[in-house]
C-alpha cells in the first residue's frame, strides 16, 4: 500500500507533539539546570571553554556541546524555555530522518523505513530525550550518524570520503556530547569488522587516516585545553562521571542487570515488541528478512554491547539503551512489516484496535478529571477530544477505508496521545512554579539590577532563571538535610526566595512577605479516589499546596 504519510509530515507531527512539552517546563528532567545554568555562564562570562555550575564553578562531568547548543539557542532566540529543548529537539528530528534514511538503504522499502520512523518517532524515551535539554538527543543523533556511516563502510563496503566521514564525525561528536560511548562505538565496528573478516589486518579498510586523524583532533581539542587548563581535578572528575563513578559491580554483575535492561527494551518499544517477538516465535513461517543478515548481526550486536557495558553499572536507567534505539527500530520495522502476511494474536490491526480502546477510555477519564475545574480550564478537556476524533479517523482510515498502512495508524495514535497527556495535566502541572514567581516579580518592579537570593530548590532556581532571562542575577542557596538554611547570607540581598517553612526567620524583622508561588504537593492515593468519587478534586489539592515565599526589605 503506498501511503500519504510521508518522512516530512512524520517529523512535523513530532515536532509539533512535542512543541508544547519543550515551550514549558511540565515534564522537567533535575538534570537539565546544569545545562541551562552553564549555558547561561557562558554568555555571561564569554567563556565557552569551560562549562560552570551556577555558583561559577567548572563542571567536570560532561563535554561541552550540550553547553553549547543552549548558549548559541539563547544567543538566537533569547534566554526563554523553548530556546533551552530548541536544539535537542531539532537533533531528535535529524534522527528521525537519518532513521529513515538508513533503513531505506538497508531494506529497499520506503514503506519499511518509514515504519522504522514511525516506531522511533513512538518511542517514550526518545519523546522525552527529545523535549529536554540533557545531551542525550545529541549523543543519539551523533551515534547512528557513526553507526549509518559504519554500515556502509562494512555493509555496502562504500568505501567514500562521505561514508568516513558520517562513521568517524559521528563519534566525534558523540564524545564531544557526552563522553566515551562515541570511542566505544568505533572501538565495536572495528571489532566487528575484524571478525567478519576472521583478520586483524582488515580492520586498515575502514580506517581513512586523515579523516581519522581530523576526527580525533576535532573531539580531542577541547578535551586537551580543558584538562591543560583544570589539571588533574578535570580529568579526575570526567573519568569518575564516565567510568569509575559508574561502575559498581563485578564482572558477573551483567548476569543480575542485563534482564532489566532486556525489560525496559521490550517495554520501550510496546506495542511493536510484541508483535515483532511472536513473529520471530514462529519459526515455521519465518522468512528473510529484507535486513541484510550482516547488518541485523551488528544492529543486534551494539545492543547486546551497550546492555552488557550498562549492566555493570549501579543503575538501570530506560535512557541508557537510546543509543540503540534508531537501529532496533529498524529491525521492529523489518519484523512489522513481515508480519503483514501472517496470522499473529498480536497483529498490527488488532494492537492498533486495543489501543484506539484505550485511548478512548483515557480521554474519557481526562475529561472526567478536568471537567472538575471551572471554565476555561475545560476547554482543555474538548482539545483532547479533538485529538482523539484524529486518531479514530486514523484508525478508521487504516482498519477500513485502507487508505493509510495499520501500522502507521497505530504509530501516529501513539504520538498524538502525547499532545492529549499534556492539555490534560495541564491544570495540575501548569503553571510551572517558576512562572509564577516570574510573574509575581515583575509585577513587583524589582530592580533587574540587584540580585535576588533563591534559598532551597536548585532545580527550581535554575527554570526560574530561565524564565527571567540574563538580565537578572538569580544567586542559588541549597537547602539540604546536611547544610540548613543561613539567615546571615541575606544580608547582601534586598530579595529572597524561599520555602515557606523558612518564613518565620524573616517574620517582624523589616521583611516584606507575600507568596510567589504555588503547586501541587501529593495527596495519598485515599485522598485522590475520594477527591474523584466526590468531584472536588481542585478543592482538596488546593489543601496540599506547597509555597514558594517572596520577601522584600521595606
Amino acid at each position: 500500500m503506498n501511503s500519504r504519510l510521508k518522512t516530512g509530515h512524520l517529523i512535523l507531527i513530532f515536532a509539533m507533539a512535542a512543541l508544547p512539552f519543550a515551550a514549558t517546563f511540565a515534564f522537567y528532567y533535575p538534570d537539565e539546570r546544569h545545562y541551562s545554568d552553564g549555558a547561561l555562564g557562558m554568555l555571561k562570562d564569554h567563556d565557552w571553554l569551560i562549562p560552570k555550575t551556577a555558583a561559577g564553578e567548572p563542571r567536570f562531568q560532561k563535554p561541552p556541546v550540550a553547553y553549547w547548543a543552549v548558549a548559541a539557542s539563547y544567543a538566537i532566540f533569547g534566554v526563554n524555555v523553548i530556546a533551552s529543548r530548541l536544539p535537542f529537539l531539532l537533533a531528535s528530528c535529524g534522527t528521525l530522518f537519518l532513521t529513515f534514511r538508513l533503513a531505506r538503504k538497508l531494506t529497499g522499502n520506503p514503506e519499511t523505513a518509514l515504519v522504522a520512523a514511525v516506531v522511533l518517532a513512538a518511542h517514550p524515551q526518545f519523546f522525552l530525550c527529545s523535549i529536554r535539554s540533557i545531551p542525550d538527543a545529541l549523543l543519539v543523533f551523533f551515534t547512528t550518524l557513526s553507526a549509518f556511516g559504519f554500515l556502509r563502510l562494512i555493509i555496502f563496503e562504500e568505501f567514500c570520503a562521505g561514508a568516513f566521514w558520517m562513521a568517524y564525525g559521528g563519534a566525534a561528536g558523540a564524545v564531544l556530547s557526552k563522553g566515551l560511548l562515541g570511542i566505544v562505538i568505533i572501538g565495536f565496528a572495528w571489532a566487528f569488522f575484524i571478525l567478519k573478516n576472521r583478520s586483524w589486518r582488515a580492520v586498515k579498510k575502514i580506517i581513512h587516516f586523515p579523516i581519522f586523524i581530523a576526527s580525533i583532533i576535532f573531539a580531542g581539542s577541547w578535551f586537551a585545553c580543558f584538562f591543560f587548563k583544570e589539571g588533574a581535578a578535570a580529568f579526575g572528575g570526567f573519568f569518575s562521571d564516565q567510568v569509575t563513578g559508574n561502575i559498581h559491580g563485578h564482572f558477573w554483575s551483567p548476569l543480575a542487570r542485563a534482564p532489566q535492561f532486556a525489560r525496559i527494551l521490550f517495554f520501550d518499544f510496546l506495542p511493536w515488541s510484541a508483535t515483532a517477538i511472536e513473529f520471530l516465535a514462529r519459526r515455521k513461517n519465518l522468512k528473510a528478512g529484507a535486513v541484510p543478515p550482516l547488518a541485523n548481526n551488528f544492529i543486534v550486536a551494539w545492543t547486546i554491547v551497550l546492555v552488557l557495558g550498562f549492566a555493570l553499572g549501579a543503575n538501570v536507567s530506560p535512557r541508557y539503551l537510546l543509543p540503540a534505539a534508531p537501529l532496533f527500530a529498524i529491525l521492529i520495522a523489518d519484523c512489522v512489516q513481515r508480519s503483514e502476511s501472517v496470522r499473529l494474536f498480536f497483529s498490527v490491526s488488532r494492537v492498533l484496535k486495543i489501543i484506539l480502546a484505550a485511548l478512548v477510555l483515557a480521554d474519557a477519564s481526562m475529561f472526567y478529571v478536568d471537567s472538575q475545574w471551572p471554565l476555561p480550564t475545560t476547554v482543555l478537556t474538548l482539545t483532547c477530544v479533538l485529538f482523539l476524533f484524529v486518531i479514530v479517523v486514523l484508525a478508521l482510515g487504516a482498519l477500513w477505508r485502507k487508505s493509510i498502512p495499520t501500522a502507521q495508524a497505530l504509530g501516529l495514535a501513539i504520538l498524538l496521545f502525547w499532545p492529549m497527556l499534556f492539555f490534560a495535566t495541564t491544570p495540575v502541572l501548569l503553571p510551572d512554579r517558576s512562572q509564577q514567581i516570574v510573574s509575581v516579580l515583575k509585577k513587583t518592579e524589582i530592580s533587574r539590577s540587584k540580585p535576588i537570593l533563591f534559598v532551597g530548590n536548585v532545580q527550581l532556581a535554575s527554570r526560574t532563571q530561565v524564565c527571567l532571562g540574563k538580565d537578572w542575577t538569580l544567586t542559588q542557596q541549597a537547602v539540604t538535610p546536611l547544610r540548613k538554611f543561613n539567615f546571615d547570607e541575606t544580608r547582601n540581598f534586598d530579595t529572597v526566595l524561599l520555602p515557606e517553612e523558612d518564613v518565620s526567620f524573616f517574620e517582624n524583622g523589616g521583611w516584606k512577605i507575600r507568596v510567589a508561588a504555588a503547586n501541587f504537593a501529593a495527596p495519598s492515593a485515599k485522598e485522590i479516589w475520594q477527591a474523584l468519587k466526590s468531584r472536588n478534586l481542585p478543592e482538596m489539592l488546593s489543601r496540599h499546596t506547597q509555597k514558594i515565599i517572596l520577601a522584600t526589605r521595606d
